[in-house]
């Protein structure tokens, strides 16, 4: 949601409200008023979105009930909430790397995209045959403007297909980031449509064509104890701790119920073909 600046304090107060209900499975209507509480420390101003009139910011917000508690179906909350739970078990951080796969597809000449790649590429192929290069290199400019330590960019297996992987952070800044960067990611490609003539729409879908490969984000983690990294043990024969190789015990055991926030969609299960 977007308000002027006029209503910053009224932000921080914590008196921005929206209605619940209109959000698919947030809460029924008699229990539609919901607040918006910003986190200070996510303020960013958005360079492509500030123009002549003003510069735009935004923030990230935790949501809140009319009773002045969080709501509990708020996934950010809910994330801060177990991060809490393992500081109290003295885990210092929980560091993730993320990288996210995304299509590039042709639009026509009404400015809609069609089932047409980019390119034909393939993975770490360069140009001529990654047609996705010089777009790759705006977006890694832009990114860097918005704070992001690009660790590196390149054409993936699939026709049309890139990947632009960042710097590891603790899980809630990772969070936060991998959603700005779907935004960011889409608002750069089109603003190139709109100056630089490259004329293509990005995709996150996990399967946008059948026969291709499918788009996910791997997620690197890690674990600390103080400044020890729980998951390594370089005495071992996998060089990985008996930590380690509990938490992906875990990861398995749990994997069923998992898929509910990691395969979201019927087009999560059709990435899985081949």
């Amino acid at each position: 949601v977007e308000i002027p600046a006029s209503r910053l304090e009224d932000a921080m107060d914590g008196k921005v409200m929206f209605d619940g209900s209109s959000i698919e499975g947030f809460v029924r209507i008699k229990e539609a008023d919901m607040y918006l509480h910003p986190d200070i420390s996510t303020f960013l101003i958005l360079p492509l979105e500030s123009n002549n009139y003003g510069k735009v910011a935004r923030f990230f917000c935790d949501v809140y009930q009319p009773n002045g508690e969080v709501f509990p179906g708020d996934p950010r909350a809910n994330l801060k909430r177990i991060l809490k739970k393992m500081e109290a078990m003295g885990f210092k951080n929980f560091n993730v790397g993320v990288e996210p796969e995304f299509y590039l597809f042709k639009l026509d000449e009404k400015g809609h995209p069609i089932l047409e790649f980019n390119d034909q590429g393939s993975y770490f192929d360069l140009a001529p045959l990654d047609g996705g290069e010089n777009c790759r290199h705006d977006i890694v400019l832009e990114l860097e403007k918005l704070g992001y330590t690009v660790e590196a960019s390149h054409h993936e297996v699939g026709p049309g297909q890139n990947e632009i992987a960042f710097k590891f952070k603790d899980a809630l800044k990772t969070a936060d980031a991998v959603i700005t960067f779907k935004q960011a990611i889409k608002a750069i490609v089109d603003n190139m449509a709109t100056f630089d003539q490259m004329d293509y729409r990005v995709t996150f879908m996990p399967k946008p064509f059948f026969g291709v490969n499918g788009s996910g984000m791997h997620c690197h983690q890690s674990v600390f104890k103080g400044d020890r990294n729980l998951f390594s043990d370089p005495n071992s024969e996998t060089g990985l701790s008996k930590d380690a190789l509990h938490f992906m015990g875990g990861l398995l055991a749990h994997a069923p119920a998992l898929t509910a926030i990691t395969n979201p969609i019927v087009n999560s299960y059709k990435r899985l073909v081949p």
